[in-house]
């Protein structure tokens, strides 16, 4: 692997030369003193520190080695050292975050006692006591506060718990159910049967009873479509006046044992019609899983992506410092030769310059604060309220590595790994099964009914004695039986089913649909690195070319160059120059690793490519 560094060109100087000026030492001693109070007072312009920048002379960071998003893909293979984020309990922090505080980069580029490292204790007691330090923060820590803080992914990591209820609720339908049942009757009605009652005669008779019926049992539904039932009954029966025969055993009780069977044998017969919403609950459930995943891979490319553009903008603000500096020394070093070489001209071309560098510092100040807040939201760390309070300081290094890449198993791999092609199979799988459903509505009805029962009556008139003769004298019965219904026309079924088959047909549309958009953008992708990785290279030569154009124009004007309007305006333009250069290569950079992003996260593999892992999905039978 190639590791560019970056190497800090010279920002100028100015150089005292009383020979040259004809100054004595104390005249020297005084324009020192104005341009150190100059140089103080423009660095003190802006309170913010760049990853890219350099401190005590030395380059900040450690290079390659520090930077997350410096993978070692050169071999085509990605780090595999997920941690896991289970997703019952929602998401937690990654278990490769650092939890040491400051790493070796964040050491060396920040004092300290100025700076509350991210995930440890001091920067929580400082949030508490409302200290207003800036965070310094690494890409790893910033991923693991979005996984332990993001509402968005709290929100999305209760779907596949409640896709899981509606399994279990799918398949509840198939456990059995305790039945039972008491009614109690009092009787009192005319019978056409009568008998002389004392000296009168009535053609009417009477039937005054009491009754008592009792059931229990249980019933089950089976995979089959059919119903299978066993139920205990017990009728009592006590006589208080009857004017026909009464019976010879009152009160009575009868007991009875029934054994039912209900099977459908064409329409709702098989597994695979009844356990159809099961199915349909269990890629319900995936179609969950893969929703929490993509959402997941989008919080992460959005933190991502806004930490990379806030190093950008970090590393904007220290060259625009720079330039502020260099149109300083150089209004300095005009101020101290005005009205020898130098005129008003001069002068206000140089101010023209300066103010021009304040504003655009200003400019790039608010967009670090604008990015800085937009990482605080997304993140949602309490320790770092949204609004005024502490900044987020990025402090890895955006870098650029080669790395191999083979566009036909780039696509197969996106085809593969993206949410969206698994949700849009687990649309075709369930209207797959909707189909079968529809189909098997097509047949007649044809349920056969099987029931047998065993009988006791009570000898002397007691409920174990009727049992007992259930069981040592029973009396069993059978019945056989069939209902069948056959719709004329049966429109509404042949309906359903086309329907049916056409919806299949639109899931099974859509998915070559997203198919295409995925090789689209994965191509695509592939790219827009190709010409980042190209336009890194450019950025780099143009930025050394603009560092020598001004060394050249600095050494030009220390050997007794003519401080001439047009030499001033060509020193002016090559600060200008070796900005917006050093700039356009701090884009290019960070283009390049947003770039890389994307790809990883349109081919599907973000999350391992940041070593990030979500708890396996609960396992179900398939159909």
């Amino acid at each position: 692997m190639t590791h560019f560094d970056q190497k800090e060109v010279m920002t100028g100087y100015a150089k005292s030369d009383s020979n040259r000026f004809g100054c004595n030492m104390r005249e020297n001693r005084r324009r020192l003193a104005m341009l150190a109070g100059i140089t103080c007072g423009l660095i003190s312009l802006s309170a913010c520190t760049s990853p890219f920048g350099t401190q005590n002379g030395t380059p900040s960071g450690t290079g390659f080695a520090d930077s997350v998003l410096a993978h070692d893909l050169s071999d085509g293979r990605l780090l595999t050292h997920p941690s896991v984020m289970p997703v019952d309990r929602g998401v937690h922090e990654l278990a490769s975050r650092n939890q040491g505080g400051l790493s070796a980069h964040s050491a060396k580029s920040a004092p300290p006692e100025a700076v509350i490292p991210a995930g440890t204790e001091a920067r929580n007691a400082a949030a508490v006591k409302n200290i207003q330090l800036p965070v310094r923060m690494t890409l790893m820590e910033a991923i693991a506060d979005a996984m332990e803080h993001n509402l968005s992914i709290k929100i999305q990591s209760y779907t596949p718990a409640i896709s899981q209820s509606q399994i279990v609720a799918a398949e509840a339908v198939f456990d059995p159910t305790f039945v039972g049942q008491i009614q109690y009757q009092h009787l009192d009605q005319p019978t056409p049967y009568a008998e002389t009652l004392g000296s009168s005669t009535s053609p009417v008779g009477i039937n005054n009873e009491d009754q008592v019926n009792s059931q229990v049992g249980v019933k089950k539904l089976l995979s089959t479509g059919g119903t299978v039932s066993l139920i205990g009954s017990d009728n009592y029966q006590d006589f208080h006046t009857s004017t026909s025969l009464p019976p010879d055993i009152n009160p009575s009780h009868t007991s009875d044992l029934a054994l039912e069977l209900k099977q459908p044998l064409l329409q709702g017969f098989g597994s695979q019609v009844n356990n159809a919403d099961i199915y349909i609950a269990r890629r319900n459930q995936q179609i969950a899983l893969s929703e929490f995943r993509a959402e997941v891979i989008k919080v992460v490319s959005r933190v991502e992506r806004t930490y990379l553009q806030l190093a950008q903008a970090s590393a904007d603000l220290h060259f625009e410092r720079q330039l502020v500096r260099q149109a300083g020394k150089t209004l300095l070093r005009l101020k101290n030769r005005l009205h020898m070489d130098v005129d008003s001209v001069q002068m206000n071309q140089a101010r023209a310059a300066v103010d021009l560098a304040q504003y655009n510092l200003a400019s790039v100040q608010r967009q670090v604060g604008d990015l800085s807040e937009t990482l605080k939201a997304l993140l949602n760390d309490p320790a770092i309220p949204v609004g005024p309070g502490p900044n987020i300081i990025p402090t890895n290094k955006p870098t650029a590595v080669p790395f191999a890449f083979d566009l036909d198993q780039d696509i197969a791999t996106a085809l593969q790994q993206r949410g969206i092609m698994r949700r849009d199979r687990m649309a075709v799988e369930k209207a797959g099964i909707r189909r079968s459903v529809a189909e098997n509505a097509l047949l007649p009805k044809a349920d056969l009914i099987a029931a047998t029962d065993s009988a006791g009556l009570s000898p002397d008139g007691s409920f174990p004695g009727g049992f007992n003769r259930m069981i040592s004298d029973p009396h069993v019965g059978f019945t056989v039986g069939m209902d069948l219904e056959i719709p004329i026309g049966n429109r509404a079924a042949r309906a359903k089913l086309y329907r049916r088959r056409l919806l299949r047909r639109q899931a099974l549309t859509q998915m070559l649909k997203d198919a295409q958009n995925i090789a689209r953008d994965v191509a695509s992708d592939l790219v827009n690195l190709t010409i980042d990785w190209r336009q890194i290279h450019l950025s780099r030569r143009r930025r050394k070319s603009a560092a020598a154009v001004l060394r050249g124009l600095e050494v030009e004007a220390l050997s007794g160059q003519a401080l001439n309007p047009t030499f001033l305006q060509l020193e002016l333009n090559a600060q200008q120059d070796l900005a917006q250069a050093e700039i356009a290569e701090a884009q290019a950079l960070t283009g390049y690793n947003i770039d890389m992003v994307k790809f990883q996260r349109d081919q599907g593999t973000l999350l391992e490519f940041d070593r990030v892992a979500i708890a396996p999905e609960p396992k179900g039978t398939e159909p």
